[in-house]
């Protein structure tokens, strides 16, 4: 299976480095025209599905993707952004001040410890892996289009790769870019990680925006 994995487009509280998690966060301006932007890139493509994250700001990514195919946007719960339970809406300077031992607990093995209310990393990425079973078994010679979060590429790159899933955030994603994944079990490959070239015709928009903030 070729898996395509696109970002979201640029949320509020990605633009002002808030912790998002799971809460319902709508796109900005710039991240509705990132999302047009990726949805014509891929307007060539030749997706069997396109699935999306229940959270708006993926269904609406995955929207701009699906007008140029004929397919419908499949929602799948599973692939959901990390739950960060009680932090989500605060900065990491807001935790690290009101709840300093958590946070470091968390800082150094987040795989086993978590916010109040919220996931492991182990947890996160057994969902996030029985979605991916689901969706291999279902087209295994196929392409499918994933429209999710950062957080989940971080850790199914790291749980393809066989890596540490506490060093997921080595891996950088952008709002908006694309990675891509060969899956034929037990071989996996990375294929491209954090491609954003094609957002950079829109880079003018993107600075008008930010001066705005």
């Amino acid at each position: 299976m070729r898996l395509i994995i696109i970002r979201h487009g640029e949320t509020i509280y990605n633009a002002t480095e808030r912790l998002t998690g799971q809460r319902d966060i709508p796109l900005t301006p710039l991240g509705e025209q990132q999302a047009l932007t990726v949805g014509a890139y891929l307007a060539n493509d030749q997706p069997d599905a396109i699935v999306s994250s229940d959270l708006q700001r993926a269904r609406l990514t995955a929207a701009a993707i699906a007008r140029y195919h004929e397919l419908p946007v499949e929602v799948d719960p599973r692939l959901r952004e990390l739950s960060l339970g009680r932090w989500e809406g605060s900065t990491f300077h807001d935790v690290q001040r009101e709840e300093p031992e958590q946070y470091q607990l968390w800082r150094e093995d987040p795989s086993t410890n978590a916010p109040m209310g919220g996931e492991t990393l182990l947890q996160f990425r057994d969902r996030v892996v029985a979605s991916l079973d689901e969706w291999y078994a279902r087209y295994p010679e196929g392409t499918v289009i994933w429209v999710a979060h950062a957080g989940l590429i971080g850790v199914l790159i790291c749980h393809i790769l066989a890596i540490d899933l506490n060093r997921r955030g080595q891996f950088h994603h952008d709002n908006a870019s694309l990675t891509e994944l060969r899956i034929l079990p037990p071989r996996y490959s990375l294929v491209r990680l954090n491609e954003t070239a094609f957002l950079k015709e829109n880079i003018n928009i993107q600075l008008q925006y930010k001066e705005l903030l």
